[in-house]
Formats: structure tokens, C-alpha cells, sequence
């Protein structure tokens, strides 16, 4: 790692806050916010990963959810690239994550600590999450909000929240909690997508 990231990352640290992509991508490559779904940061890297599922496709530079590309087949991801080079959207600006088994999952959605405990806006929709949450979306505080968080998360994944609030008491978790353990952590069911105050 880079002497100017590790100063960065104490930086933000120290502020409490995330807010930025740039600041929250700098923190989650480097492992630092918990589980994550494998990740690339190139399409040559998943070329050289010899990675064969499908993948998700999100654009650096924009935290719109609609312009992320979900469940794109290996082999059809160089022409998805093509067409959106042509909308102006550049390889280089792109992201990409496996896919995740959204028949396994359990809740997701966005949670924050509030002065009355958890605030969670959820949904149980097996699809991806913008999508499910158009289609149906709770939302739900304090205890039951902490209740329905330790039904759903295993004890490794609540502690994980918990953990990323107390560096980050203000910030937004965007999750994916599954029936099944899933990332780069061992004994994990829940995804952390995002953690902001942007």
C-alpha cells in the first residue's frame, strides 16, 4: 500500500465519516469494512482470475444504482463493455463483483444508528437490491430493528456492523444477508456494499 493511502485511510479514520466514493472505495479495497463480495478492478483482472460466473458491473464515478449491470454472463462482458464505451461510460471507470445467489437471500437493505437505536429500510425480495427495494420496501427502528438485524445476520456479520459504527457512527450500511455464508471473510452471510455519508 501506498505511504499517501495509509495516510488517507488514517485521515478518514480519524474524521469518522466517509464522504466520498473515492474515500469509501479507498477503505473497502483495502479491507477494511468488513465482508465484500469478490471484486475487480479491471476487466483484465477478472481475464487473469479466470473467473467463469457471472459478474456485476458498476461505474466508479457515480453511486447511482441504476447504472450498475447485474448478472452478466463472462462471456458476454466484453460487449457489454463496448456498448458502454459507446454511451460514454470508459472501461476504465469501471468496477466489477461476482454476483451474489440472490435465490439464497434472507434481507437487505440500508441500516443506520440513530439517538433510538438502529434504523433499518429493508427488503426480503430475492433480486437485486434497487430492484427489490422498488418493488417492496420496510422500515423498522429501534428494537425490532435490532432484533430482525440479529435474526438475519450471523454473529460474525452483526459484529462486523457493529464494529464499522463505532469508527463510523453516522455513516449508512448498505447489506445483503443470505441463507448461506458468502465473501472473502470465512463464516460470513452477509455482504457490506456500501458504507457512506454522501
Amino acid at each position: 500500500m501506498l505511504q499517501s493511502d495509509i495516510e488517507n485511510i488514517r485521515s478518514i479514520i480519524k474524521k469518522g465519516r466517509i464522504d466520498s466514493k473515492r474515500e469509501f472505495y479507498l477503505l473497502y479495497e483495502n479491507n477494511l469494512l468488513g465482508n465484500k463480495a469478490l471484486t475487480w478492478n479491471s476487466y483484465d483482472e477478472i481475464v487473469e482470475s479466470e473467473w467463469k460466473d457471472c459478474v456485476c458491473v458498476r461505474y466508479r464515478k457515480n453511486s447511482e444504482r441504476s447504472k450498475v449491470k447485474y448478472n452478466i454472463p463472462i462471456d458476454r462482458l466484453e460487449h457489454l463493455i463496448s456498448d458502454l464505451e459507446k454511451e460514454g461510460i470508459y472501461k476504465k471507470d469501471l468496477l466489477f463483483n461476482q454476483s451474489m445467489p440472490d435465490e439464497k437471500l434472507t434481507i437487505q437493505g440500508e441500516l443506520m444508528q440513530t439517538e433510538n437505536g438502529f434504523y433499518i429500510l429493508y427488503t426480503k425480495v430475492k433480486k437485486p437490491m434497487n430492484i427489490a427495494l422498488r418493488e417492496s420496501e420496510k422500515s423498522v427502528w429501534g428494537l425490532k430493528a435490532k432484533l430482525i438485524l440479529e435474526r438475519y445476520l450471523d454473529a460474525s456479520s452483526y459484529a462486523d456492523i457493529k464494529e464499522i459504527l463505532e469508527i463510523f457512527p453516522d455513516s449508512v450500511i448498505e447489506f445483503s444477508s443470505y441463507e448461506i455464508n458468502v465473501g472473502t471473510l470465512p463464516g460470513r452471510n452477509t455482504i457490506i456494499w456500501e458504507v457512506r455519508n454522501f
